[in-house]
This record gives structure tokens, sequence and C-alpha cells, in this order.
């Protein structure tokens, strides 16, 4: 198999940013770097034997151990980035770090070391096998076989999470299929090159740093596309996204340019409306893919327990509506009704806008079908010139929606009204799947919860987002009965046409009065 063709002129990158050409006879680079490796022994024990993949970090070689004859996998890190001192210090740190996961569905990595020539390299468990991109390349999976697969993911990640370890390029290139025992499914997650090791170690301050897009973009969470650090929720995000591939077959985002990508991962919602996609597993979809990762699973642990979850019939995950603030104004994630046709990307929004105001004017001038228009409307019709005043207003009315929120009470077994608590105004009732929807604000809204047989409930929102509530009522306690009075039998030693005077009971102070609900109107 060819080697690498080692370049005449390359180039080196100081940590200050600043690139400086070197050539062949420069000193600081070692007389045969890029050079196949097939051939050459490494640390005086394994053997290269041949070139078996190659990578944007670099290339893989089969190598056997010269003194027990196993064979081995060699990843080393390619001949331009080994010219960059922070690329090599980051290969390095982080092969030692996975090299601490002792899990068996992650690769298993027993060595490291350098060439002659300079270039990192470690030494992982030689497997053979299908990668997902490989069975994709089959069709789309059945849930059936996707579920132990997906389990397996989970468990792997959870150990590397526990270590500190996010992976940071989960897809299906780095999910290999191998067969142990009789499982033929066997994960083992691969390729922890690029992961971010999340430490307190001064040491590795600025190996990864926020602002470095690092991963693929099909499968990198929104957070990364803002350029913001990554934590373990990116891996979560990252497999939510491979479960939807795995399912059908496509990946939910794609484009034509990365950013493309990226804003859609950023802005849009997945459609999971596909006969692959049982519904509870869909949820399990949107939940991992929320753009807040505070709303995601929090840990692999909690999304593998929801997915053992599908089928027993136990309370599926809820997913909510976000709102994210953009540059440009905030854009409205709708989680919980996706859209019948994938939106488009952000960037063709100021071209719709300038569609949307001329079919405005469009729709005014053309007669709707829909019965004979009122007379006010008909100067509207008849005179195309006046209606170009309406190209700027037109799009206006649209605004108060994205400053309009929508929230939903729920209060089980029983529907209450739902009140404004200043002037009994009622708003909608409880239980309702569509809410109410009101004007944003970070204000407090003061709101009154009836239903007969129950005490009132006053609760306080502040509606700066879309929200979903759970309140218990109360149900009123029965009166107790009064007791009949006692009657005061007459004493001898009185006299005959005196009354009996019965005690009477001592008037209630007005000070001691249960003070009452002011809303409580009965």
């Amino acid at each position: 198999m060819a080697g690498i063709e080692t370049p005449k002129t390359m180039v080196r990158t100081s940590a200050s940013g600043i690139a400086t050409a070197i050539s062949d006879s420069d000193p600081g680079r070692g007389p045969g770097i890029g050079a196949d490796l097939v051939g050459s022994l490494l640390l005086g024990r394994y053997q290269v034997l041949e070139r078996i993949g190659d990578g944007g970090m670099g290339a893989v070689y089969l190598a056997e151990h010269t003194t027990i004859l196993k064979k081995f996998a060699i990843k080393v890190l390619s001949a331009q980035l080994s010219l960059r001192e922070d690329h090599v210090d980051r290969f390095m740190r982080e092969a030692r770090a996975a090299s601490m996961i002792n899990h068996p569905n992650v690769v298993e990595i027993t060595d490291f070391g350098k060439t002659p020539d300079g270039q990192p390299f470690f030494v992982m468990e030689y497997l053979q096998g299908q990668d997902l991109a490989q069975v994709l390349g089959e069709g789309a999976l059945a849930w059936k076989r996707v579920r132990p697969i997906l389990l397996q993911v989970c468990s792997a990640l959870q150990a590397a999470h526990e270590q500190g370890i996010v992976h940071r390029d989960i897809k299906p290139g780095n999910i290999l299929l191998v067969k142990r025992g009789a499982a033929v499914d066997h994960v083992k997650v691969l390729d922890f090159g690029i992961a971010k090791v999340q430490s307190h170690d001064p040491d590795v301050k600025g190996l990864t740093q926020s602002g470095v897009v690092v991963g693929t973009p099909e499968y990198m969470s929104p957070e990364q596309g803002w350029g913001q650090s990554v934590d373990h929720r990116g891996d979560i995000y990252a497999l939510g996204v491979l479960v939807y591939e795995l399912l059908t077959g496509k990946l939910p985002f794609s484009g034509t340019t990365m950013m493309e990508v990226l804003n859609r991962h950023m802005f849009e919602v997945p459609d999971i409306r596909h006969p692959n996609i049982p519904e509870e597993v869909g949820a399990i979809i949107l939940k991992a893919m929320q753009k807040d990762r505070s709303l995601r699973f929090q840990s692999m642990n909690e999304m593998a327990a929801a997915v053992e979850a599908v089928g027993t019939g136990a309370s599926p995950v809820t997913v909510v509506d976000e709102e994210i603030k953009t540059p440009w104004g905030p854009v409205t994630a709708r989680f919980n009704a996706v859209p019948a046709a994938q939106q488009r990307s952000w960037v063709w929004l100021s071209v719709l806008s300038a569609v949307v105001a001329v079919g405005a004017v469009v729709y005014a001038m053309v007669p709707v079908d829909a019965g004979p228009p009122p007379p006010a409307a008909a100067p509207v019709i008849v005179p195309p010139t006046p209606a170009a005043a309406p190209v700027v207003e037109q799009p206006r009315p649209a605004a108060p929606e994205a400053d309009r929120v929508r929230f939903k009470i729920s209060t089980p077994g029983v529907q209450a009204q739902i009140l404004d608590a200043a002037d009994q105004g009622q708003l909608g009732v409880t239980n309702d799947p569509d809410g109410i929807e009101v004007e944003r604000s970070e204000e407090k809204l003061n709101l009154l919860l009836r239903a007969p047989g129950f005490e009132d409930l006053v609760i306080d929102i502040v509606p700066n987002q879309d929200k979903s509530f759970e309140r218990q009522l109360v149900a009123k306690a029965a009166p107790a009965p009064t007791p009949a009075p006692a009657q005061a039998r007459p004493k001898p030693d009185k006299k005959p046409n005196k009354p009996s005077v019965e005690a009477a009971a001592p008037a209630a102070d007005e000070g001691d009065e249960e003070i009452k609900n002011p809303f409580n109107k009965k």
C-alpha cells in the first residue's frame, strides 16, 4: 500500500498563531517525518505490518508484538499535526486519559510513544468488525437491533464521563460492532483522539479551548456551533443524532456547507415522524437533542434508563419548546409541535421575509373563494396601486407572536378554571394540551386555580418563556356538624320561678378570626 507523500514545504504554527514555512532541511524536523511506517519497529517491540486506515488526525497501522506475537492497531498522528506542539500535547495527554477507561465497550489503549521522527502514536487492541457507517450502507436498522447497541454506547460513554473525558466525535464511523461469543453486535467505542479532558490540573489549561470547533458538523451540539465550551452533554446530543440516523438511514440535518449544518443544529428541530421511529423513541431523540443542554438527559445513565423503559408502559420522557436568543432576535424551537416540513436554515429567513411581504400584497389583491367579501374590502381589491402601502406594514402583525409565550398547567384528577387573580377574569382551564398564550414578561403573573369542591389555589408564574406546571388541588373539608346545646337541669335549691341559666360560650375575639383568602369568593 502506498505511503504518505512527504510535501516539500510544510507550515509550522506557533502558539501565538504565527505560521512559518519549513523546508526538508529544517533541523527541527525529523528526516523522514510523514513516511510510511510499514516495516518499522516501534518501541523495540511493535513490528509494523501494514497500513489499514487513514483519517483527518493521522493513519492507523496493523502491528505485531514481537514477543507475545499478538496483533495490535497503532494510530499515528499525522506529520502536519505532529509539527504543532499544542496538537502533540493534546494527543498524548488525551491518549493517557483514554487509556484509563476500563470498560468492555471502549477500545483498549495499551501503550503509546513517539516514532523515531517524532510523530506521537498509541497502541490499541486490534478489532475486526463493521462500524455503524458500514452497517448503515446496507440500510436503516430496526429499533429491536438499535436498542442493545444504544445501551452499550450509553454504558461506554458513562464510563468515560466518570473519568472526566468527553468524546466529542460520536458518529457511526466511531462505533464498531464486533463478534464476542454469541453476541454479533458487541460495541466498541473508538477514537478518543480528539476527546476533551475535563480537569482542574493547571497543566491542561489551554489544551482544549472554547471557541475552537472540533468534531464532525453533522453530529455537533448547538453549543459547539456557538463556539462555547463542551461538556458530557455534547455527547448526549450527538448520540441523539446517531439514533435518528440509525432508525431512518439519514441525518436529521444536512447542508452544503459546514456553517449551514451548524445553523440547523442551533435552530431547527428534527422531524421524528417516521414509520421506523416509535413514539416513545422519538421523545428520547428530541430530549437528547434539546438546544439547551440543561433540558437534555443529564447523564448517559439517565438516557439509558429512558431507553430501557420503552415499551414498559412507563411515562415517556418530556420535551419542551425553547426560545433561543440570537443577535437578530428570539427564535422559538418547537419540540412539541414539529412542523410538517423541515424549516430552512436561518440564513434564508431574510429572503423568506421579503417573499412573505410580497405574497401578502398579492394575496390582498386577489379575492379568496370564501364567500363575498365585506363591502369595506372592495377598495383594497380593485385598485392595485394603493396596495403598495402594506409592503412595509404587512409583516408587522407577526411581531407580537415573537413576544408571546405559552404555558400549561395540569391539575391531576380535576379540571380547574385558570383565573387572573387581579380581576377574576378567566384565562383558560387546566389540563388543556394547548395551554394558554400570554404576553412575554419578566414580571410575576398571579393566577387563581378554582374548581368546585376544591380549595382555591393561588400561584405565581413568570411568563418569560414557554413553561409547564403541575399543581395539586386540595379538596374542601366537609363542615363539622353543630352539636345540639345541652339542656341544663333545674337544681332543687333554685327558686321555682327563676329560669335556669346556661353557660354562654365566650364570644370569639375579632383579632383571632381566621384570615380568609381575598380571592376565595363563595
